[in-house]
């Protein structure tokens, strides 16, 4: 049975973290829930919100798609066209024209 303590204080359980620096070698260091608590919260926030208590080996479950309450389908009457198509017209903004488009309409009324 092996027994990790914290290089620091000697406290038990302790886990080991290897520490590398660009262009350094990897250092191995024993550390306590204390001492470790720094480097824990480093590691969380590299891995994003919403990682607590995964490993970064372990892929967490797969999202589930969050859906309303199922609804019935309700048939509906079918609006006038004149109305839908002021509607369409309305939300779709300014059609754009070409200058030609523009100078054939100024022809066409007047």
């Amino acid at each position: 049975m092996k027994i990790t303590a914290c290089d620091l204080d000697k406290q038990t359980p302790a886990k080991t973290y290897t520490i590398t620096a660009e262009g350094e070698a990897p250092v191995d260091v024993d550390l306590c829930g204390t001492h470790a608590a720094p480097i824990e919260e480093l590691i969380q926030q590299a891995k994003g919100p919403g990682s607590a208590g995964q490993e970064a080996d372990e892929p967490g479950p797969a999202p589930v798609p969050k859906r309303g309450p199922a609804r019935k389908a309700v048939a509906r009457k079918a609006a006038p066209a004149k109305k839908t198509a002021k509607k369409a017209t309305a939300s779709r903004g300014p059609k754009i024209m070409t200058l030609e488009e523009i100078e054939a309409q100024k022809k066409a009324k007047g």
